[in-house]
């Protein structure tokens, strides 16, 4: 496992952890997160605004990795984020990950998703 895999492991553990400002720091100041079915968040800042959004409402947040591969400052990991709300809700989503790393950061952040996916299973 390279350093870049690592990075992105321990990011993992803090959303599985609820910690918004853990995740946060893991981001450059002008990093990019674009969960591609919706808007761009762009630079640390508006990231740190954006994250709680994310996880209000979730009582659990499990991202399980199918497989993963790191090349260099890519890391790409296909994924189910099973999450558990407290209203009772729980559901998993498939989902294709791309982080671009700079200097132990995550620079750009993609997460592509089905939409209606994640819609429905909000809904249900």
């Amino acid at each position: 496992m390279n350093s870049n895999e690592q990075i992105i492991n321990d990011f993992i553990a803090a959303w599985a952890r609820l910690d918004a400002n853990a995740v946060t720091e893991f981001f450059t100041d002008d990093a990019v997160y674009h969960n591609i079915p919706m808007k761009v968040v762009t630079g640390k800042e508006n990231i740190r605004k954006a994250i709680p959004k994310f996880m209000r409402g979730v009582k659990e947040l499990n991202f399980e990795i199918i497989h993963q591969v790191a090349a260099g400052n890519l890391v790409m990991n296909e994924r189910l984020d099973h999450s558990a709300m407290e209203d009772g809700k729980k559901f998993s989503l498939p989902v294709f990950g791309v982080f671009e790393l700079e200097g132990g950061k995550i620079k750009a952040w993609r997460d592509y998703f089905d939409l209606e996916t994640f819609t429905k299973a909000m809904a249900a």
